[in-house]
């Protein structure tokens, strides 16, 4: 046995790991191969499905009932709220873990191994993510960053070994503590989608604890409906209602948590450049433009929840 897997058992002995999966109109096929990969890793899956509707019964019958447990909800009420429910099942259940997985990501077979690992040697972490790729991009830059005074500072994986302090880590893929889960709280409900996970790690950052990417554990993970190429680089496409949520959630986010005051430009100055991206480049600027509009005015008014129905625009 070799160091990497003998590290990986030790990580895991004593754990109840309980993936929370949230799907809504999803590829099934490609989340029976998820499931395939995520049984051999964690002790149980949540099936939270956020009102796909139709009869998912069928389906679920090929797993086996005592590894696969359903809740379904009758509507889509938000990203939050669906991770939320699973989440409290899961501690109920005794479950010292949490991993949080979005439909359409594929971990590789040994992920939740070694995110157990990194948290095994960082017991001050809230959070641990894998370094996650888009097989329909070109780029090979980690997804892995964090703030150093007033500079964005890229963090590369050359070393695959490496576990980086990071700023956030994204939902998918993302396994927690469950004592860390119980501290910080649960994720933001009244987001709906976008910038959820980003809130709850600023938050959790705030409460003395850390984030930590891990460059040897690797994540499929699709982002975006589509990837364009626009002024040379590749960016991903969301249906326009998506961009509403981006641009309103941000100014919730940015009004309500205590990250400092480099964290919080930068957040501010990645999405007004996004903003100029899709109100100017992007087929269908009219829309985007719009719905950036309504969410920064939304933003300003501190409205929240469901204000825009997916698929709506």
């Amino acid at each position: 046995m070799s160091d990497s897997t003998r590290a990986q058992a030790e990580a895991l002995r004593d754990t109840r790991i309980f993936a929370v999966v949230v799907t809504f109109r999803c590829e099934w096929d490609r989340l029976a191969v998820q499931f395939e990969r995520l049984l051999r890793q964690v002790d149980r899956i949540v099936w939270v499905d956020n009102g796909s509707g139709g009869d998912l019964q069928p389906w679920l019958r090929q797993w086996p009932a005592d590894r696969v447990h359903p809740l379904w909800l009758a509507q889509n009420q938000g990203i939050g709220y669906a991770q939320n429910r699973g989440i409290e099942w899961a501690l109920e259940q005794g479950a010292t873990h949490v991993l949080l997985m979005d439909h359409d990501s594929l971990p590789a077979p040994d992920m939740v191994g070694l995110l157990m690992a990194a948290l095994r040697d960082h017991p001050d972490a809230a959070a641990v993510g894998p370094r996650y790729a888009d097989p329909r991009r070109q780029s090979d830059r980690t997804p892995f960053f964090r703030m150093e005074g007033w500079s964005l500072r890229w963090l590369d994986c050359h070393d695959p070994a490496r576990v980086w302090e990071v700023d956030h880590v994204i939902a998918s893929g993302c396994l927690m503590p469950a004592p860390a889960l119980r501290q910080v709280g649960l994720l933001q409900e009244d987001y709906f989608i976008d910038w959820v996970d980003v809130e709850w790690c600023l938050r959790a950052r705030d409460q003395g604890f850390k984030i930590y990417g891990v460059c040897a554990a690797n994540l499929e993970h699709r982002l975006g409906d589509q990837v364009a190429r626009v002024l040379g680089r590749e960016v991903p496409l969301h249906a326009p209602w998506r961009h509403y949520y981006q641009s309103r959630n941000v100014v919730l986010m940015l009004r309500s948590t205590r990250a400092n005051v480099p964290t919080k430009l930068h957040h501010a100055i990645q999405q007004l450049k996004r903003l100029v991206v899709f109100s100017v480049f992007v087929p269908g600027r009219g829309k985007y433009f719009k719905m950036w509009m309504k969410g920064l005015l939304h933003g300003m008014l501190g409205r929240r929840g469901t204000q825009v129905r997916p698929g709506s625009v």
